[in-house]
């Protein structure tokens, strides 16, 4: 059942009442809320240079602005860690989505990409969260999946949810459900946001159906964990003028309503209901649909192996995400990336910082760092990483990423961590020539502030920014894309290691149109003739420290392996497993799903 269908049938027979919001408090799926903003945005924010999270910034904070000029109070949920009960299907999505960024990466710069052709940029949810936290908005971060807490959350505070999953439209919410796509938040008047409110008791008056069966026609018509295959059975009983999909949802309704349901409780008709459906189309009952309908009935609470102030950071956004799927599930999904898919992953470039990400959660750090004491080893273990001395914490990250921090003593706070992952990154860089020049156009974007006074060089910028991407450059697409890799993975091991250097404002650090319009000898030329004062100061400094080419032309990419926790299985997805390399052993050029 997607959710455009279910959401179709709805608005085609309009079983939703038009509400203006305002003087309320409203609960919002976090995911759904920055999946829909940064793809509906006007103009539209870039997905093919690697993101604009200054445009995605400033569409977050107008949102949030006009929530406030409406006296609505947003409480956020994101989710944790996945179930692992809707595995099959995540993998499912994960190929969708590799596809639409093949289609994206492989679409010429003055072509429009079709529509619906969506992929988030990698950085996304962490800026999502950095200006959560800026604003001070309400939010929490699950362990698990977020429905459940949205919906007790919901019901308990007497508020709507604001969100774009189905799920949402069969759960019980006593004020109902606000879809996104028709949220009018930017068409907000006298103070109030046009918006279409469902409740779950409008739909169930509307097909004569009890409410207790609401989970059974989602797990039959088809969720994340269950779908009833009926060869067209349900379709072909229906009186809609719908499409196919609409007459089967239509269908299933009607046939449910007809189930007699008369002296049972809830578990007893949702039981008998389910029966009579599979029986209907010849299958037999199997856990598969139960379990499905259990999700919606009575979730389960999740489970977690991690350390309690592990948890309590993951909670407060202080933490990501990712540390719950490599502790519990041994696992992990990274974003997908718009990039050349014939060849290697750009994640192979934060491999050696992944490998200290992944030995600190699975209690192996000795095997990276030999050298410890028995007492410094014991520091670093999980339950006591957040007592750790700061000194040897720090130590950590730097080996992680072969720099000295010592070395950034004229580097502003915001950016010590930047500057690190750029050094990292640009030791090796395969970019021949033009690696200064993609080097000089990030370290341009770092003293880049819209928000400081307008000056010639911030016009200048503007400018570039504002005419597009005329000159498109593969291999410059790809050292990008890289960067970001080791952005997001060292911002990820600064969060676990407690953080040992301050936390970087990345919604300011990195354009991708602008950084691919700058990434040009003759525009960075133009540029740095603009610089004056203590931005000139600044970008002299970065590249004092970022550039290791000091005369000598040496580099520090060669280093002693490390051995690799990753194994990535042919879904796309990391699994934490230990395994053996060789030495020296030559890797080939064609891109393989172990790479990441």
């Amino acid at each position: 059942m997607e959710v455009s269908t279910l959401k179709k049938m709805i608005d085609d027979l309009c079983l939703y009442e038009e509400v203006n919001i305002e003087k309320t408090g409203l609960i919002i799926d976090g995911a759904a809320l920055y999946y829909s903003l940064y793809y509906t945005s006007d103009p539209k924010l870039d997905q093919r240079c690697g993101g604009d999270y200054p445009g995605f910034k400033d569409e977050v904070c107008n949102f949030f602005k006009t929530l406030q000029d409406c006296e609505v109070t947003p409480y956020i949920f994101l989710d944790g860690g996945s179930d692992p009960d809707k595995h099959k299907t995540l993998v499912y999505r994960r190929k969708d989505t590799e596809e639409k960024a093949k289609t994206i990466a492989t679409t010429k710069p003055e072509d429009v990409v079709p529509k619906g052709c969506n992929v988030l940029p990698p950085l996304v949810k962490d800026v999502f969260i950095e200006i959560l936290k800026e604003k001070g908005i309400e939010f929490k971060q699950c362990l698990g999946e977020a429905d459940p807490e949205v919906v007790s959350d919901a019901n308990q505070k007497q508020c709507p949810v604001l969100s774009i999953d189905k799920d949402f439209y069969i759960f019980d919410l006593c004020k109902g459900f606000l879809h996104l796509d028709n949220f009018e938040w930017k068409s907000k008047k006298d103070e109030k946001i046009p918006a279409k409110l469902y409740t779950r008791s409008k739909f169930c008056k509307h097909f004569k159906l009890d409410p207790a069966l609401m989970p059974v026609f989602a797990s039959i018509a088809g969720n994340d964990y269950s779908i009833l295959k009926d060869n067209g059975n349900f379709a072909n009983e229906s009186s809609s003028s719908g499409e196919y999909r609409i007459k089967r949802l239509d269908g299933i309704l009607r046939f449910l309503s007809k189930v007699n349901l008369h002296g049972l409780n809830d578990s007893q008709k949702r039981e008998r209901a389910l029966s009579q459906a599979l029986n209907h189309v010849g299958k037999k009952e199997n856990q598969t649909f139960k379990l499905s309908i259990q999700k919606y009935v009575q979730p389960e609470k999740p489970s977690s192996k991690l350390p309690s102030w592990v948890r309590k950071k993951v909670e407060i956004g202080k933490l990501t995400t990712s540390v719950i799927s490599v502790v519990d599930q041994k696992s992990m999904m990274p974003p997908v990336l718009v990039e050349d898919f014939s060849q290697r992953s750009s994640y192979t470039a934060a491999y050696p910082i992944r490998q200290y990400f992944y030995k600190l959660l699975t209690k192996d750090v000795q095997a990276l760092l030999p050298d410890l004491s028995s007492d410094e080893q014991k520091n670093l273990q999980l339950e006591r990483l957040h007592k750790a001395p700061e000194g040897l914490r720090r130590r950590v990250f730097e080996e992680a990423l072969q720099v000295q921090t010592s070395a950034l003593e004229n580097i502003p706070d915001q950016l010590k961590l930047p500057v690190c992952v750029t050094v990292f990154w640009f030791n090796n860089l395969k970019l021949g020539q033009k690696a200064e020049t993609v080097l000089h156009a990030l370290l341009l974007g770092f003293v880049c502030d819209p928000n400081s006074p307008e000056d010639e060089f911030e016009r200048k910028m503007k400018t570039l920014k504002d005419e597009g991407v005329n000159n498109w450059q593969p291999h410059v697409a790809k050292a990008f894309i890289q960067w970001l890799c080791c952005m997001r993975q060292s911002l990820h091991l600064n969060q676990l290691l407690c953080s040992p250097l301050p936390e970087p404002q990345c919604a300011r650090l990195y354009c991708g149109p602008l950084l691919h319009r700058l990434a040009d000898e003759d525009k960075i030329e133009e540029v740095q003739k603009t610089l004056r004062g203590e931005k000139k100061e600044l970008y002299e400094n970065l590249k004092t420290v970022c550039n290791p080419y000091s005369g000598e032309g040496s580099s520090q990419s060669s280093r002693v392996e490390v051995s690799s926790t990753d194994m990535e299985s042919s879904n796309g997805e990391w699994e934490t497993k230990k395994r053996k390399k060789k030495r020296g052993g030559r890797r080939t050029n064609c891109r393989k799903r172990s790479d990441y």
